[in-house]
């Protein structure tokens, strides 16, 4: 990777995150902001009926979304973010769609250090696709720096901007939700996603000039 001219272009950027009916964040996992009015974002109960996606994007393509999900009796249920379960996502999902896309031999996943990010199995499996040297994550070659949402366009930007699309219509079903959120990953378009990359430099360039503590609130 330290040889790698294009590696900002290269890098994947992957995350989970909660989506609920009721239009709710789960701050514990991580900081959304709503675009046009941030009062209208309010923290509910913990049991909302919600769907849990993935997805990841470099500067010019968007992989995912991916559901986490389980079969029932009654159909597909929301299922909790496992080893086992992020490890079937890579194998039968995540890795398929960069192969699709001829973008496997290139990429540089990134993703943070949540256990199920770093169960044997999956390290198993990054290390196999994109050898260590092409993950950033702890417990590889290249750690990604905890804690750091600020320094993540998956935070600073992506579940922002579709967070404020999906909610619009006011979906009543998880199957509505789900479909919306397919929808607006469809929209995001190449020149969002390079410029929410981009728009890293300047915040490495602060987080260097501020010694390392957080910068959000300078942004």
């Amino acid at each position: 990777m330290a040889e790698d001219d294009d590696w900002l272009s290269n890098l994947l950027w992957t995350d989970e995150a909660h989506f609920t009916l009721r239009g709710s964040v789960n701050t514990h996992k991580c900081r959304i902001w709503a675009t046009e009015n941030p009062r209208t974002v309010v923290e509910t109960s913990l049991h909302d009926e919600k769907v849990t996606v993935w997805v990841g994007f470099t500067t010019s393509t968007v992989i995912g979304p991916f559901f986490f999900e389980k079969m029932r009796d009654f159909g597909f249920v929301t299922a909790t973010v496992m080893g086992e379960r992020y490890a079937d996502m890579l194998q039968n999902r995540i890795i398929p769609s960069l192969a699709n896309k001829h973008l496997l031999e290139r990429t540089i996943f990134m993703q943070d250090g949540a256990p199920p990010h770093i169960a044997r199995r999956v390290k198993d499996l990054l290390r196999r696709s994109f050898g260590d040297d092409r993950v950033l994550s702890h417990h590889f070659h290249h750690a990604w720096p905890p804690r750091s949402p600020d320094l993540s366009p998956c935070d600073y930007w992506l579940w922002d901007y579709l967070k404020s699309q999906v909610y619009r219509d006011r979906p009543t079903s998880l199957g509505m939700l789900k479909d919306n959120i397919r929808l607006q990953c469809l929209t995001i378009t190449p020149d969002m996603l390079y410029s929410a990359v981009h728009n890293i430099i300047p915040r490495l360039q602060l987080l260097l000039r501020n010694d390392g503590e957080h910068i959000e609130h300078f942004l």
